[in-house]
């Protein structure tokens, strides 16, 4: 479906001329559209690549989430987790961030009773 162009779901920002001129002749958007409608489907449907969703941290809920539905779902600047976008706007600091901090400390703290 893709095919030859590969490269426009491995490099996000890697064009060629051809797909320019798709650009200024109103064609590349849509069929970019039609990529990721397949790309989302397969995802969703797919049994390996289903399971590589997250799991909102501050919820809890269950339900597996997608770092491409954008209109749903945040995104940590700072270590990529991902959350309700809801759940997101009340919870600050990043639960993910926090444990990962609070092991380094522990880390840090063992090392120094080691040397």
């Amino acid at each position: 479906r893709i095919f030859p162009r590969e490269y426009l779901l491995q490099q996000i920002h890697l064009y060629s001329l051809a797909d320019l001129q798709q650009v200024i002749e109103g064609k590349l958007a849509p069929f970019l559209g039609k990529v990721i409608k397949f790309a989302t489907s397969h995802v969703y449907s797919c049994s390996l690549c289903s399971q590589k969703g997250f799991i909102c941290e501050i919820c809890n809920n269950g339900e597996i989430l997608y770092p491409f539905e954008d209109s749903s779902t945040s995104r940590c600047e700072s270590c990529s987790a991902v959350f309700h976008s809801e759940c997101k706007e009340k919870a600050v600091p990043c639960p993910r961030c926090v444990r990962r901090e609070l092991q380094m400390k522990q880390k840090s703290f063992w090392r120094r009773l080691n040397m």
